[in-house]
């Protein structure tokens, strides 16, 4: 099976006011937009990644209404992701790879895809590559950045002062375009949240307008390492309310947590069954669950303090990715 991917040289226009469970009358499959600007260079953007985070074409709609009256600084590629996940209202098809996961190499039909926009992406020589998203859970804007390059802290820096320093997973699409070129992944709350489609607009418009990386941030950017990702058993039960049965409890309010510092000693969750159902693991896909929690009668413990992220009470979300993050300031 080959997956199609539709080209196009200008946005089209049904585009206005599309809603992402509707983008396939607009795009009936995945497709690429390229627009030409007075700098050939172009900004590459990828949208609705994953289905059911629509900031993406929402940066696309604003777009298409700001250049009626302006011409535009800069070339743009524009990759328009997971339409049929879209169209469902859900992050990705069930039982088909991530959008996210699919950029270096595989054997599905979604690497095949991937592979022919890279190609397509490389040819065109991109100045800088943004990738859109909303969160499942409750966060600050940030992005994520995967490397300590002037450059990338700059584009970085347009979008939030807050940024996150990961190179997991590699098969995400920033993370694999970040050795050529600046490339963020730019995290933009949750969907339908108004500042985070500004946040959005107004870092693409800030790349669009740019000349050239300086060598310096725009803004004080502060930077996390992540030290780990929490992981939860397939086939554990979770419960987010006290005393309900479950084999893991999580607080009602654990998003609240977000990018706040968890200090060393406080309860993370309660362990009902007894089972070993949360793991944490580095970048290199090592089981650290002990140099961050211990375990006293059911409750879960943070042995050292950490500043938590992309916490969610989403359990489609945790099966599909993760229960979140820990992260430390870099120094």
């Amino acid at each position: 099976m080959t997956l199609a991917l539709d080209e196009f040289d200008a946005l089209p226009d049904g585009l206005a006011g599309v809603e992402a469970r509707s983008i396939r009358s607009v795009f009936p499959n995945s497709a690429l937009i390229r627009l030409e600007g007075r700098r050939k260079a172009p900004l590459a953007l990828s949208v609705l990644l994953h289905g059911n985070e629509p900031v993406g074409l929402s940066v696309l709609q604003r777009l298409q209404v700001w250049m009626k009256t302006h011409p535009l600084p800069r070339s743009l590629i524009v990759f328009v992701g997971n339409v049929h996940a879209a169209e469902a209202g859900v992050r990705k098809l069930p039982g088909r790879p991530d959008y996210n996961r699919i950029w270096k190499g595989g054997a599905e039909p979604e690497h095949d895809l991937a592979a022919r926009v890279l190609a397509a992406f490389d040819a065109s020589a991109p100045f800088a590559h943004i990738d859109l998203h909303n969160n499942t859970g409750a966060n600050p804007h940030y992005s994520c950045v995967h490397n300590d390059r002037e450059d990338t802290r700059q584009l970085g820096s347009f979008f939030s002062p807050l940024a996150m320093y990961t190179h997991n997973p590699p098969s995400m699409f920033s993370n694999s375009r970040a050795d050529a070129i600046p490339a963020i992944t730019a995290e933009c709350g949750q969907a339908g949240e108004a500042a985070g489609e500004d946040a959005a607009f107004e870092a693409v418009m800030a790349a669009l307008h740019l000349d050239h990386f300086r060598g310096a941030a725009d803004r004080e950017l502060t930077v996390y390492d992540v030290t780990g990702r929490i992981e939860v058993a397939d086939d554990a039960s979770l419960a987010f309310e006290h005393g309900a049965k479950a084999d893991l409890e999580l607080p009602a309010k654990l998003e609240s947590w977000n990018f706040f510092d968890r200090p060393e000693g406080s309860t993370f969750a309660r362990r009902l069954s007894g089972r070993q159902v949360l793991t944490v693991y580095d970048d290199a896909r090592n089981d650290v669950t002990d140099r961050f929690f211990k375990v006293e009668g059911d409750r879960v413990i943070l042995k050292r303090t950490a500043t938590p992220a992309m916490l969610t009470v989403d359990e489609a979300a945790i099966r599909n990715d993760c229960l979140g993050y820990l992260m430390e300031r870099r120094g």
